[in-house]
């Protein structure tokens, strides 16, 4: 019996040295495996060289080694957050990353590649292939980053489809307003999300002309989320639900958000949040650098929808340092019923002791042809749920009308409203963005070309990884209307009109990057024709018809 035993333990193990001889065979001959060195550099001199086995996949192999970068989508290359400097040529992009990065670091890479010229290049740590020897370069915010467990503590409902989350950690956390944390999701609920779901996904997908990604069992899945108060003993979140596909929403049979997705939401499925007080999430964090200037200077903050987070975080900060200087806050929302009335009376109350502070909320209509100004039931049912002082507040404010019929406040969207507020009259005025990137994108194409707002105060967390280049495409346009301008052109106005119309509209908030970019190229090539320049530029806006 003991022999037997012993030879079974004997087969086993010889079976496993071959196989682990064959695995290392493999390595050796696909280029995976291989022993490499991996060097990192950070700020202070920092440096630190590591042994790691090549062939697998950047993001993945700084993640075993406890360096916890950004990364919603899962490695899919559709979020852009893991964003690293390489020292080393790995190749040039791959087809999925190009639209994720503007023109200068396009061309800053290419030098780099094919020169040598500039101190490293850009790359998405997800899409570079480990197969030699590398060096690389994270912030000493990025080493910072850590693992951590917090308990639910809290759940408040703010509106129909947003909620306010409460964790406790269950050790310090240290962060700055305006910073954000990446929940795990469970492996378990996306599986079975997708296969519920995936068809309806994928047909959305085709529908908006993007690539579908399906979930790869044994991924990790995150979803960032701002945080919303600047107290270190409790975490706030705001978490919203939303369909992938905004014309059908979840009450309506709609398929919630959640990642990987084509549509690049970080929200979440109303589920996921269905916990006890005293369960478990783990998370790791901080991540980001939206945060507020150290300097004086006016501040204009536009939030929308789960946006309104660390717009929350960073007006607390700016109040809790006794700040002087004027500041704007513009909320872009749907409907009155959409504002959170847990925080309206703060805000109104803020606008009655800081003489400094401006609260402009600006109802869209939840779709084409609604009318916010008409009060609903259910806008009504929330007014009537607030205290009557408060009730008083906001009619005082001239938001609402005495009957509580009628909306009173802005009506469309905030990119036209700025000028009733702000004037062409201080460079160093710095607006802070987050919210959906239809809000995000035209109001800062608004302020660039109406109060000639500076491209280095705009301020905002990219999370779908295409803002950076569209503000980049902005300014970009900005320039050339410029041009326009002084080539004395008799339909100038009309023709900047149309071309902000199709690079906005038609091709950046459908994430048509490259588009966008050859779009551009071409009107420039126009301008520089010596007549035909009005023919050319409307045959170009033909084809984009």
């Amino acid at each position: 019996m003991t022999t037997s035993i012993i030879l079974s333990i004997a087969v086993i193990i010889i079976i496993m040295l071959a196989m682990a001889g064959l695995s290392e065979l493999t390595y050796q001959f696909f280029g995976k495996g291989k022993k490499l060195k991996l060097g990192i550099r950070s700020d202070g001199n920092f440096e630190k060289s590591l042994t790691i086995e090549g062939g697998d996949k950047l993001l993945n192999t700084l993640q075993n080694k406890g360096y916890h970068i950004p990364s919603g989508c899962g490695g899919n290359a559709t979020c852009g957050q893991c964003k690293i400097k390489l020292y080393t040529n790995m190749g040039p992009y791959s087809p999925t990353e190009t639209p994720l990065f503007d023109r200068k670091s396009r061309a800053d890479a290419s030098k780099f590649l094919e020169e040598g010229i500039g101190n490293g290049y850009t790359r998405l740590s997800c899409q570079v292939r480990v197969d030699k020897n590398i060096d690389i370069f994270l912030p000493k915010s990025t080493l910072q980053v850590k693992k951590y467990s917090a308990r639910l503590i809290k759940k408040t409902q703010l509106t129909s489809d947003k909620s306010e989350i409460s964790l406790k950690p269950l050790k310090k956390f240290n962060f700055k307003p305006g910073q954000y944390i990446q929940i795990g999701l469970p492996d378990d609920y996306v599986e079975q999300h997708y296969k519920k779901y995936g068809e309806q996904i994928s047909c959305f997908c085709k529908e908006r002309g993007k690539d579908y990604i399906p979930f790869t069992p044994g991924i990790d899945l995150y979803r960032a989320y701002s945080i919303a108060t600047i107290r270190r003993d409790v975490i706030k979140l705001i978490t919203r639900v939303a369909p992938i596909n905004p014309r059908v929403q979840i009450e309506n049979g709609g398929v919630p958000c959640l990642g990987p997705n084509c549509t690049q939401e970080y929200l979440q499925e109303k589920s996921i949040w269905n916990l006890w007080a005293g369960e478990k999430v783990k998370f790791t964090g901080p991540y980001g650098n939206f945060c507020l200037k150290e300097e004086k200077h006016k501040a204009v903050f536009v939030a929308g929808g789960a946006g309104l987070a660390p717009i929350l975080a960073l007006l607390d900060q700016w109040f809790a340092e006794g700040r002087k200087e004027k500041v704007y806050f513009f909320l872009g929302e749907r409907r009155f019923q959409d504002i959170p009335m847990l925080y309206i009376s703060k805000w109104l109350h803020w606008q009655k002791i800081h003489h400094n502070f401006k609260f402009i909320p600006v109802m869209s209509g939840a779709f084409r042809g609604d009318n916010p100004s008409q009060l609903d039931d259910i806008d009504k049912e929330c007014f009537l749920d607030l205290s009557e002082e408060h009730q008083k507040d906001i009619i005082k404010c001239g938001l609402i009308d005495k009957s509580g019929e009628k909306w009173l406040g802005h009506v469309g969207f905030i990119g036209p409203l700025l000028t009733n507020y702000l004037k062409h009259d201080d460079p160093k005025t710095t607006f802070y963005l987050c919210g959906p990137a239809p809000m995000t994108v035209t109001v800062i194409d608004s302020a660039a070309n109406t109060i000639g707002l500076k491209k280095e105060n705009v301020l905002f967390d990219d999370f779908t990884g295409t803002l950076t280049p569209s503000l980049d495409l902005i300014y970009q346009k900005l320039m050339m209307t410029k041009m326009f301008k002084q080539l004395g052109l008799h339909h100038a106005d009309k023709d900047i009109e149309k071309i902000t119309k199709i690079l906005v509209i038609k091709l950046i908030l459908r994430d048509k990057i490259d588009e966008s970019y050859i779009f551009l190229d071409k009107i420039k090539e126009i301008l520089a024709q010596q007549s035909d320049k009005e023919d050319l530029l409307n045959k170009l806006f033909k084809e984009y018809e």
